[in-house]
């Protein structure tokens, strides 16, 4: 069997149609996508001669509109907060309208989350290629930024993501994809499933989760880079601080690396990407789940710049210059224990 992609309708936004993606592999394996927020909806591979979804989705478009995790989506300008919603850029100050507190989210209430995409693809291609594009005048960011999200599906089950920008103004730039995973299905806990980190070392925050500036050495309860289960790390979790689940960002330590992997009984995905930061979240989407506290059906892994980088010096660079084009990719790839 050769590759193939095809779509169907996935509801309407804004009065345009919303497309699903189907990316089909030799192996059977299937990349999902919505035009909708250039939405990661669905990883599934084949396990034991039966399908396996990896990705955590929802079954209808006004789900995705109504949540406000974010699953799935394409997020940004700029991924995470920036403090006080606010930056320097060439020795001019801009301020934006805060929709966290008082500080800027996922590039506030006009980010790539909330844009149908233009999809375009080749039928026996491996790529799904989604463009769109922000204007200053909506969002308040310097420059108008033409943004082209691309998911591929290889042979041998990686999942690729490529952002590509193009500014007319100096600007910032660092989107990722707001990922849910669970490599056993979304009805089921991922408390069992351990998790690689390959870092030594976190982004301090303050109350409101903004960086602080600095970092620092994790104690047990956040040292994933044995790749312990997470169920014994969020007892560690509970015992040290009373806390009953993660919301950290890991600095990556050596993006030569993998910066690290979920694995399941069956096999394991391995994240890599040409950035420095790792942001993880234990979250339950669906409020409708029955769930006691410490209990998850998903883990957010957000593969990113450090966020807020563009106020605290060593966080890395996210200024995208005008006409001057820049791309990041981040790869997941599945590795089922056949195989491996």
């Amino acid at each position: 069997m050769r590759r193939t992609i095809s779509k169907v309708p996935f509801g309407s936004y804004q009065g345009e149609p919303v497309w699903r993606y189907t990316i089909e592999n030799a192996r059977h394996s299937q990349l999902q996508v919505l035009s909708y927020a250039a939405t990661w909806y669905d990883f599934i591979v084949q396990v034991d001669g039966q399908p396996q979804s990896l990705v955590w989705h929802f079954e209808t478009l006004d789900d995705y509109l109504k949540t406000p995790y974010q699953v799935g989506k394409t997020i940004g300008r700029v991924a995470g907060r920036i403090g006080h919603a606010q930056f320097k850029l060439h020795d001019q100050t801009y301020r934006l309208p805060p929709n966290d507190g008082q500080h800027l989210l996922h590039g506030g209430d006009h980010g790539l989350q909330t844009h149908n995409f233009d999809g375009h693809f080749d039928p026996t291609g491996d790529t799904v290629t989604l463009t769109t594009t922000l204007l200053s005048t909506e969002d308040g960011f310097p420059g108008d930024l033409k943004v082209t999200v691309s998911y591929r599906l290889t042979t041998d089950d990686t999942v690729q993501i490529t952002y590509h920008g193009v500014t007319s103004a100096d600007t910032l730039f660092d989107p990722t994809c707001h990922v849910y995973f669970n490599l056993n299905g979304g009805a089921a806990l991922i408390n069992s499933q351990q998790l690689g980190i390959n870092s030594t070392k976190l982004v301090h925050t303050d109350q409101d989760k903004v960086p602080t500036g600095v970092f620092y050495v994790p104690s047990p309860a956040y040292d994933f880079r044995a790749q312990p289960v997470i169920q014994a790390q969020l007892d560690r979790l509970s015992q040290e601080t009373g806390q009953l689940g993660y919301d950290d960002c890991y600095v990556i330590d050596h993006q030569s690396e993998p910066a690290g992997r979920l694995v399941a009984a069956h096999g394991q995905l391995i994240f890599n990407t040409d950035r420095n930061g790792m942001v993880i979240f234990t979250a339950n989407p669906d409020h409708g789940q029955a769930t006691t506290a410490g209990k998850y059906h998903a883990l957010a892994v957000e593969l990113q710049t450090l966020p807020d980088a563009i106020n605290h010096h060593g966080f890395g660079d996210p200024i995208l210059r005008a006409d001057t084009p820049r791309t990041f990719i981040n790869q997941y790839r599945y590795v089922g224990n056949q195989t491996r």
